[in-house]
């Protein structure tokens, strides 16, 4: 299902094409406004969790915790002023709850209007129909009777070694690796984890599994993946357009 979302090229092309818009609408309003920087995404990278840990130096070096990075949280910038919010979103809250803006301010605020402006003419599409039948796929091939034989090949290997899970998941979403820093054990853990995977060809095993799930899912959503790509083309043809004019 990789080849239907919009590659990072795409996906920052959208970006700067929603950045253009919020800033003139913002302007229009009367308020100065600097949006974030676009920022490349990688696609293959949203496959790095699919199959839990899978890299036996990240193992080692970090059992199951994240590698360092992204902002540290005293760089992230502070919120926007509470009128440029109101611009942005087009919603108040007060005691009552969230409520429309109003006013001069465009409803959902100047990201509404972006975001209207580089769906025009395109049909309407959950933002989250990709993934949803991603996420579907993926559960499916979990309970493939491939899958669970090489899950329980993987968990006696595991058991081999000393450590006591059912399946990959158990180990990578142990409650004891829940500290500031990896210790020893959930690095050991880590390290035989990924050598069972190698050991009982799991994750070549799960992946078959994955794709053949997605290809049943492409086959039979057939009708709605049309609709997606079609409003996907739109959106970037608008985006294409807002960024050529001045």
């Amino acid at each position: 299902m990789d080849r239907l979302f919009p590659s990072g090229d795409e996906d920052l092309l959208l970006q700067r094409a929603e950045a253009k818009l919020v800033v003139a609408c913002m302007r229009r309003l009367g308020i100065s406004y600097r949006p974030p920087d676009p920022h490349h995404t990688d696609p293959a990278a949203t496959r790095d969790g699919l199959y839990g840990l899978v890299k036996h130096d990240q193992a080692q070096r970090l059992g199951y915790h994240a590698a360092p990075g992204g902002e540290a949280a005293e760089d992230k910038p502070p919120p926007p002023p509470e009128r440029t919010a109101l611009a942005l979103t087009g919603t108040r809250f007060g005691t009552d709850g969230p409520e429309p803006a109003g006013g001069r301010i465009p409803e959902g605020g100047c990201l509404g209007e972006a975001s209207r402006r580089l769906t025009e003419g395109a049909p309407p599409v959950g933002e989250s129909l990709l993934y949803d039948m991603a996420l579907r796929a993926g559960q499916q091939a979990e309970q493939d009777s491939r899958v669970q034989a090489a899950f329980r090949a993987w968990s006696t290997c595991m058991a081999d070694k000393g450590f006591t899970y059912a399946d990959p998941w158990q180990a990578n979403d142990d409650p004891k690796w829940s500290t500031d820093h990896p210790s020893d054990v959930e690095r050991r853990t880590a390290v035989a984890d990924v050598a069972c995977k190698d050991s009982t060809d799991l994750v070549t095993i799960w992946q078959a599994a994955m794709v053949e799930h997605q290809q049943r899912t492409i086959a039979t959503r057939s009708a709605d993946i049309e609709r997606y790509e079609q409003a996907k083309s739109a959106r970037l043809a608008n985006g294409r357009r807002v960024l050529a004019t001045r």
